[in-house]
């Protein structure tokens, strides 16, 4: 399981898409609705941190081209 960081946004990233076309199918009853908000939620605050993640190793290798 040794993914890159940039391999764990595209997955967040289609999982989001996917969760959100879900979302939109009014055939879904509310309970089901709820829980695919929800794992929205999480999924878009792990892209988040993910991104921040990805943010700070550039920073990192920035400064050590630095020195």
């Amino acid at each position: 399981m040794d993914k890159t960081v940039r391999l764990h946004i595209q997955e967040l990233e289609a999982r989001i898409h996917q969760l959100s076309v879900q979302m939109m199918d009014e055939r879904n009853a509310r309970s089901e609705r709820n829980r695919l908000e929800a794992e929205l939620r999480v999924a878009q605050q792990a892209l988040e941190h993910y991104r921040q993640a990805l943010e700070f190793e550039k920073k990192l290798q920035t400064g050590a081209g630095s020195s």
